[in-house]
């Protein structure tokens, strides 16, 4: 038999609302997109927008990935989609193509 105690309830509520944050952020991705997704939002936290597609009809083989943040900022597109490459590199070997679409976001300055 298991005893909850206040530590331990307190534990699964925090542990319980974070996985919510994070399911909501994810809600409709599906398995690969999730991962990359994931990984993505690790390398750049202050991405204004993540969109990740699977567009090989759900196989998991060609993946459309769409990425904006002020993270980019000086950066040369070519450098952009390296950045992406390199932190997507484990996922990209088991892929047939990746297409990335990168941008800066314009910051309104009022």
């Amino acid at each position: 038999m298991f005893q909850i105690t206040r530590r331990s309830a307190k534990l699964f509520s925090t542990n319980l609302n974070a996985l919510r944050k994070y399911a909501d952020n994810v809600s409709t991705l599906k398995g690969g997109e999730n991962i990359l997704y994931s990984s993505l939002q690790k390398k750049f936290p202050q991405a204004k927008e993540i969109k990740i597609k699977d567009i090989s009809g759900g196989c998991g083989a060609i993946f459309e990935v769409f990425i904006s943040t002020t993270e980019f900022k000086g950066m040369s597109m070519v450098k952009q989609h390296q950045l992406i490459n390199e932190v997507l590199k484990d996922e990209i070997k088991s892929m047939h193509g990746i297409r990335i679409h990168t941008e800066i976001p314009v910051e309104n300055n009022k």
